[in-house]
């Protein structure tokens, strides 16, 4: 089969997707925004302003927003999950950059209007509810810098299981988030100990990864960045998603059934 990309391939190969997973991808783009309109809109039952509310608000934009693209995003290579499906795939007369590219399209196309959508929601909730409490309260969003920090996480996160979904066979999405979660963990104790370090030890340090730190002792205090450096690490998250997308294709062209 010829490598090169040919454009009406693509075409073709892009409604081939579409017809074999658009109705599950319909289904669950519905159900995932069902779920956050169902954990997000409770705070306007109320004129009274509520922690409790507004903290479900609140870990159902991080918590909700988050799992759900990761649950579309996995199902970007289903197909070659099982042997039959999968030689079936093979077989198809593309090229590996034609069968990869539709499937990379509609998965990050999912998974943005997931990102999206829950921010919209979130913005647009807040406001509809701080009109509605009784005056002295307020539902403030989330601060632009957190949701730019949340942004590059969500779509490190979307490359990893876009990855998982092809190299894991089996239980992906758990296996997936699991090496996400454990490489979390070690990167957030390491930056912890190092802003422990640096600060001189005070009562309490909250840092997380490629962030500034916010140090309490005798007062309150934030550290940042420089400009320079933010730019690096900015660059340097942008270059990570790319490689984990990158990474998906290669191994592609190397799968086996």
């Amino acid at each position: 089969m010829n490598q090169q990309f040919n454009i009406t391939r693509f075409s073709l190969m892009l409604k081939l997707h579409w017809a074999e997973k658009g109705r599950y991808y319909l289904l669950s783009f519905s159900l995932i925004i069902g779920i956050l309109l169902m954990l997000m809109l409770p705070i306007l039952g109320t004129a009274q302003f509520s922690w409790l509310l507004y903290g479900l608000h609140i870990l159902t934009l991080f918590g909700g927003v988050t799992l759900g693209g990761c649950f579309f995003t996995n199902t970007a290579f289903t197909a070659y999950n099982s042997p039959e499906r999968g030689i079936a795939s093979i077989m198809v007369p593309a090229s590996q950059l034609e069968k990869f590219a539709p499937v990379l399209l509609i998965s990050f196309l999912g998974s943005t209007l997931v990102f999206v959508i829950g921010l919209q929601l979130h913005y647009g909730i807040t406001a509809l509810a701080t009109q509605k409490i009784m005056p002295g309260g307020k539902y403030n969003p989330i601060p632009p810098e957190v949701l730019e920090f949340f942004g590059y996480v969500y779509f490190i996160l979307q490359g990893a299981v876009f990855l998982g979904s092809l190299y894991f066979t089996k239980n992906s999405l758990i296996k997936t988030i699991s090496t996400v979660f454990i490489v979390t963990l070690i990167a957030f104790v390491f930056n912890l100990l190092l802003a422990y370090h640096y600060t001189g030890y005070p009562r309490n340090v909250d840092a997380f990864p490629f962030t500034f730190w916010n140090v309490n002792d005798t007062q309150r205090y934030r550290i940042l960045y420089p400009s320079a450096i933010s730019s690096s690490i900015r660059f340097f998250l942008r270059v990570v998603v790319i490689a984990l997308i990158g990474i998906t294709y290669v191994r592609l062209q190397e799968k086996e059934i």
